[in-house]
């Protein structure tokens, strides 16, 4: 009977190790907090149209306003610009101490 119990034991120990190393060894990415639309004319010139609102939070927002702007403004293509996610790994102190 205490062998079961022994081996239960190191077994918990074993898996949370291997928890704990798979969590601070992975990797993770900060989605981007801020997506702009850029704008441009017939000839492929960046443009700033009055009025138009650019500067979005979510991803999907800013493709519903493009599809809206492309309705209303044929003659102008759009396109979304967003920062490159930072991919960054965990580190065991930042993770305690809530650092970036």
């Amino acid at each position: 009977m205490p062998n079961k119990l022994l081996d239960k034991i190191i077994t918990g120990i074993f898996v949370g190790i291997f928890a704990t190393m798979w969590f601070f060894s992975s990797r993770y990415y900060e989605r981007p907090k801020q997506y702009s639309i850029i704008v441009y004319d017939v000839f492929g010139k960046q443009v700033n149209i009055e009025g138009l609102r650019t500067n979005f939070h979510t991803s999907e927002v800013t493709a519903s306003y493009i599809k809206e702007y492309q309705k209303r403004f044929s003659h102008y293509n759009f396109s979304v610009e967003q920062p490159i996610p930072e991919i960054k790994k965990r580190r065991v102190f930042n993770v305690i101490l809530r650092r970036k």
